[in-house]
């Protein structure tokens, strides 16, 4: 008996059989089964429809936003002339700091050649 048969032999005797339950069954036997596997045969034998889970996700979008990992933060809609003001303002600090260390490197330089030629 393959792993395969023994699957859908399983779901076919009992299709709400969980993963786990048809694993146990495997493992008895000494068989090596996957989840893909199990999946598959739920296909084969009718149970669950091809791209239910997506359907699923799609259906969860549509009504409300779809849940984000743990510590990701939520996303905010904004008005697109807010985020770019807040370009415009992150570029001009970063033009300031660019000046600011400029002028720092200027004055260590002279610094140096100062200590340099004396």
């Amino acid at each position: 008996m393959t792993p395969m048969d023994h699957i859908v032999a399983c779901l076919k005797r009992n299709p709400r059989m969980s993963y786990a339950d048809v694993k146990k069954g495997a493992d008895k036997k000494k068989l090596k089964i996957f989840p893909i596997m199990f999946g598959r045969a739920q296909l084969t034998l009718g149970i669950v429809k091809r791209g239910a889970g997506k359907t699923k996700r799609a259906a969860a979008a549509a009504g409300s936003p779809m849940k984000r990992g743990p510590g990701r933060p939520r996303k905010i809609a904004s008005d697109g002339a807010v985020d770019l003001s807040g370009i415009l303002a992150a570029v001009k600090g970063a033009a300031n700091e660019s000046q600011r260390y400029r002028s720092a490197l200027e004055k260590i330089q002279g610094v140096l050649a100062d200590a340099l030629a004396g």
